[in-house]
This record gives C-alpha cells, sequence and structure tokens, in this order.
C-alpha cells in the first residue's frame, strides 16, 4: 500500500490543474453577485457604528470611518451604481479597494469571502451587466451562479466617482 500511494503522489507534481484556477472575493449588491480579484483588495470589515457624514457631497458617500487611526471615506456602491441605497444589516461590509492613489471603501450587501473558481473568467457580455458594464470586465460560473468580475481599478478611475462633491 506505501509503494503504491509513492507513485500516485509522485504523479500529482506533475499535473498542471492549477494553471487555470482563479481566486477572488466574493460579495454582492442587491440580487447580483460578483467577485473582484484580491489584488485589487486590501481588506475587509464590518460597518462600524460610528460613521461621519460628509456634507456637501454627492448621495452616495456613505461617510467618513475611523479604521485603526486613519481616516477612510466610504462609498455607498449599492447607491452609486443603482441608485439606491444600502440596507445595512449584520452581514453588510466594507471592502477596501488596493489603489495607490485612492484609499477608500465601498458598502456591499454581504461578502461570500473567498472564493475559488477551477476556470479564468469569460469576457463579460453587456447584456449581462447593463448597469454595471463600465467596470465589470467578465464572468464566472459556480454552482449555477454567475460571478461578475468586477474591476474596482475602472472605478476609482471614473470621474463620476471621482467628483464626490455635491
Amino acid at each position: 500500500m506505501e509503494r503504491r500511494s509513492k507513485q500516485k503522489a509522485a504523479g500529482l507534481g506533475q499535473q498542471n490543474t492549477a494553471g487555470d484556477s482563479w481566486t477572488a472575493i466574493g460579495f454582492r449588491i442587491g440580487q447580483q453577485h460578483f467577485v473582484t480579484p484580491l489584488s485589487q483588495t486590501r481588506e475587509v470589515f464590518p460597518v462600524p457604528e460610528q460613521i461621519t457624514p460628509v456634507p456637501k457631497s454627492q448621495r452616495w458617500v456613505f461617510g467618513i470611518v475611523n479604521l485603526r487611526g486613519e481616516l477612510l471615506p466610504v462609498f455607498d456602491l449599492k447607491l452609486f451604481l443603482h441608485d439606491k441605497p444600502v440596507k445595512l444589516t449584520k452581514r453588510s461590509r466594507i471592502i477596501v479597494i488596493n489603489d495607490s492613489d485612492i484609499v477608500s471603501g465601498v458598502t456591499v450587501d454581504e461578502v461570500f469571502g473567498l472564493k475559488h473558481f477551477q476556470q479564468k473568467p469569460e469576457t463579460a457580455s453587456p447584456e449581462h451587466t447593463a448597469e454595471t458594464a463600465a467596470y465589470v470586465s467578465g464572468t464566472v460560473y459556480q454552482q449555477e451562479i454567475e460571478w461578475q468580475v468586477f474591476n474596482f481599478s475602472h472605478l476609482v478611475s471614473d470621474p463620476r466617482f471621482l467628483n464626490a462633491a455635491a
């Protein structure tokens, strides 16, 4: 038995099944499921109780939060994309965007944590992403769920997103 196990284990190192695998952070806004590459996020944390509103700002500016002594502007992604405010629940989270120029976070309805896919995302088709087309770069399927690949770098380069003043 030991000899057979070693023979089978020797062949495992030569298989290249991880070449097409892909890992991302899964989240939900309304009924839409999204994933974003790990490289585009810094961290995820629960929505704190203390949120300071920002006067004379767009409706989708959620406020400023204190994240370990640093001020973090937070935006309501659902309100920005769908013109409907996020309804905060115990599952609501803030995703901190990993961008060297713009330090900010966005609220989402729910975060599913790391999602592992066996294939790379397919290119997005416009009929699947009508409201989010500018920010979605592909789709990937898992367990009958269509996950849209949300690109935060497209979001933080959008002039409408950058102009948060009312």
